[in-house]
């Protein structure tokens, strides 16, 4: 039986060069500050269910993973999500996501970036995309009550679409936006926009939430994620996808 490689052996030349090399343009032993010791992890876990509208019409389950750890300048997050729904016995949703982005503090604001990112959605049109890329941010705000922070930078994608199965692979430039108010003690307003284009498509997502705290590290959250894609891979396919959720959230 033929041996299958590691997926990072099969991902194409450009998207793999960019994973591989993210590390080493940006990394915590160059970028450490001996001058700014603080070292933190924030980690929390969210579980909720939703209501969709769009190309899958369903209630569901879902679980959010999300930490980001600081030191001196460097800040790195890690991001896992999966949503699952089953009708009479019959999956009706599927859909796994997973992220990793590295910050390297420049100056006054502006920060150096790189990430990767890898989709898995039975219901986008998509067997699986990966995404990868770099760029520069600059926090405008920032702030113990409000955040507000821009990012920019070209990417490499490599997807699989089906049916019909076929391989696309397309640079595209990539914008988004962050916003984090802290409406009082207990409450914060969180919205984050991400917006890509290419030759193929224009994608855009947006997630508008809002979380209170219940009782110590647990909060209550509502939220609301919009995605648009402007050439879906198969006609039968809506532009828009809509996700409302109800979840704990649990913060260590």
């Amino acid at each position: 039986m033929p041996l299958t490689p590691p997926f990072y052996f099969r991902l194409p030349y450009p998207i793999a060069a960019l994973v591989l090399a993210a590390p080493l343009l940006i990394s915590p032993a160059t970028a450490e500050d001996a001058s700014v010791p603080n070292k933190t992890w924030v980690s929390e876990i969210t579980f909720g269910g939703s209501i969709a509208t769009g190309n899958t019409e369903r209630t569901s389950l879902d679980m959010e993973a999300y930490a980001k750890y600081r030191s001196g300048r460097v800040l790195d997050e890690y991001k896992l999500s999966a949503e699952v729904a089953r009708e009479a016995g019959t999956t009706t949703a599927e859909r796994i996501k997973g992220g990793y982005q590295t910050n390297v503090d420049i100056q006054d604001g502006l920060f150096a970036l790189a990430f990767a990112n890898g989709e898995d959605d039975r219901f986008s049109g998509f067997k699986y995309e990966l995404e990868s890329g770099i760029g520069v941010g600059y926090r405008v705000i920032n702030t113990s009550t409000m955040r507000l922070s821009f990012e920019g930078g070209p990417g490499y994608r490599y997807s699989k679409a089906t049916p019909p199965l076929r391989t696309e692979r397309e640079i595209f430039a990539r914008g988004t936006a962050d916003f984090e108010y802290k409406i009082s003690d207990n409450a914060t307003l969180n919205n984050e926009a991400t917006i890509s284009w290419d030759d193929q498509r224009t994608k855009v997502e947006n997630t508008l939430s809002v979380s209170s705290k219940i009782i110590g590290a647990l909060s209550g959250r509502t939220s609301l994620n919009v995605r648009y894609n402007s050439n879906p891979p198969a006609a039968n396919l809506d532009k828009t996808d809509t996700i409302t959720k109800i979840a704990l959230v649990y913060r260590f």
